[in-house]
């Protein structure tokens, strides 16, 4: 494992997502209550990007399914809810689930130091 700078402390925001691509792989940085999170920047669902994600405290949810995340944990909290932001009735979220089981976040650890993030891959 390798820690990587990933982008300026100024470019993370608390409620917006800032995305990279480190080692080939695309991460997503955000802050809850100041604390810098690093994320895959796929939903495990169906590998959309979360950039677009709407966060609420310390909650994201995909913009394309709605299924929710705990950024902190990468704990899911809602599998498959809606689709493009119309929620769906409880059978439909069946179908469009796939028959894939629900799963977090791929967390991944980042620090803070001299103005810089970084991430360990």
């Amino acid at each position: 494992m390798s820690q990587i700078e990933a982008a300026k402390s100024d470019d993370v925001r608390e409620g917006a997502v800032f995305a990279v691509t480190l080692g080939g792989k695309p991460v997503a940085l955000t802050r809850v209550n100041g604390a810098v999170q690093a994320f895959v920047n796929k939903c495990p669902h169906f590998g959309v990007k979360l950039t677009k994600g709407k966060i609420e405290a310390w909650i994201i949810t995909c913009p394309f399914h709605g299924s929710s995340f705990d950024i902190c944990s990468g704990r899911d909290t809602a599998w498959v809810k809606s689709i493009l932001g119309v929620p769906l009735p409880g059978f439909m979220q069946s179908v469009l689930s796939m028959g894939k089981a629900p799963k977090g976040l791929d967390k991944l650890a980042a620090s803070e130091a001299d103005g810089k993030v970084f991430v360990e891959l």
